[in-house]
């Protein structure tokens, strides 16, 4: 019987396999459009990646001519596919200086292929809207 440490080492926490932080990020005050993609994160193969944190923010500038549903969204696509929506914030208000904000901190794991990506949209005639888009995601090996 043999006391003591076992001859093999332990596979080291995520934090020690190589982590490297990726930081998406999008800010921008734009016109009424259809949806569009501010940015996306694919995580590579060998690799995982946690989520440490989504910021959204969105705020009406001026008021549009004809309001319409302005949305800030952050869609997750296994690599398994089947899209879906991770977190959004929406309004459909013509007030100036309308907003909404969202954070969410420590949300999931991502695998290999797995994808996340930010989108905006305004149905509205007329106006500006800004939004903030932030994912802080920690890569590390698999």
């Amino acid at each position: 019987m043999r006391v003591g440490t076992p001859s093999a080492v332990a596979r080291p926490d995520w934090y020690d396999r190589n982590p490297v932080v990726q930081n998406n990020y999008y800010t921008g005050v734009v016109v009424p459009h259809t949806e569009t993609e501010r940015w996306t994160y694919t995580v590579p193969a060998g690799k995982k990646a946690m989520v440490e944190h989504l910021s959204l923010f969105m705020r009406r500038t001026t008021a549009p001519t004809t309001v319409g549903l302005a949305a800030l969204i952050i869609y997750y696509r296994p690599s398994s596919g089947g899209e879906t929506i991770l977190c959004g914030i929406e309004f459909s208000d013509a007030t100036a200086e309308t907003y909404r904000a969202l954070a969410l901190g420590h949300n999931i794991t991502m695998l290999a292929g797995d994808r996340l990506r930010a989108a905006t949209f305004d149905l509205s005639t007329g106006g500006y809207v800004k939004y903030v888009a932030a994912a802080k995601v920690v890569e590390f090996d698999a």
